[in-house]
Parts: C-alpha cells; structure tokens; sequence
C-alpha cells in the first residue's frame, strides 16, 4: 500500500493544471481513507511548494536547487540574521566555495587513481562525450557523471 501511495502522490504532484490536481487528490482522498487527515493538513497546505501546476508558474530556466545552494544560502541567512556586514558575508561565503573546492580536489584524486590496470571509461570508450561534459559542468557534477 506504501508503493501506491507514494505512485499516487508522484502522480499528483506532477499534475500541469490546477483541475487535474483537484481531480486525483480527491481520488487520493477516497483512497486512502486511513491518510486522510494527514493529506489535509500536512500535505495539502504546502501544495504550492512541491505541486508542479503550482511552481511552473515561476520562471526558473530550468534550474533547481542544489546542495551548493542549499548550503550558501544556509551562510547567508545566518549571517544576515546576526546583522553582519557585507565584507564578513562574502568572507563567509569564499570559505564555503573553498571547501568545496578542496572536496571536489579530493574526489578528483581519488578518481585518478588507476584502477586494477584497466582504463577509465570515460576516457575510453565515451573519450568524445566527456570532453563536451568538460567544457560544459563544473566539477563536481563532472565527477558524478563520471561515476
């Protein structure tokens, strides 16, 4: 019953038009019946943050969060909170990029490193497709490609 749950709810989310959501959360209602007041407090209040009909309304090129973000953006608030001037903000924020920049430098290594005598894959067989994903990612989205 957990997987079809979590089939409906992703098949609600990502409904295109107000209507078409309407529609299956009432069928999601009726369903499952044992859920109901959780999907009427908890889930349906904050619809506009997660329904796709909801937040397609808001230009955003495409781009969604990442852990990058995320984690600047806890910086920044924090800092912003305490009342702190611009100069310390964008120290704070250097330091963030810097650690990340160390990370993505470790995985990098880790990555080079020969593996049993056998040649890496991406430098072999997908030789072309990774020189464009080279020109075109930053680091650490390179290196998880990769993997």
């Amino acid at each position: 019953m957990a997987s079809n749950f979590v089939e409906d709810f992703y098949t609600i989310r990502n409904s295109y038009s107000e209507e078409q959501f309407n529609t299956k959360y009432q069928e999601m209602l009726a369903k499952y019946e044992p859920c109901h007041p959780y999907l009427e407090k908890r889930i349906y209040p904050s619809r506009e943050s997660w329904a796709r009909y909801c937040i397609s309304k808001i230009f955003t090129a495409g781009i969604e969060s990442t852990q990058r973000v995320e984690s600047i953006n806890g910086v920044i608030k924090k800092l912003v909170d305490r009342g702190t001037l611009l100069k310390e903000l964008v120290t704070a924020i250097e330091r963030e990029l810097d650690k990340e920049s160390h990370y993505t430098r470790i995985n990098d290594f880790y990555g080079s490193n020969p593996s049993v005598g056998l040649p890496s894959t991406y430098n072999t067989i997908f030789k072309e497709l990774d020189s464009v994903l080279q020109a075109n990612l930053l680091p650490i989205p390179l290196s998880i490609q990769r993997a």
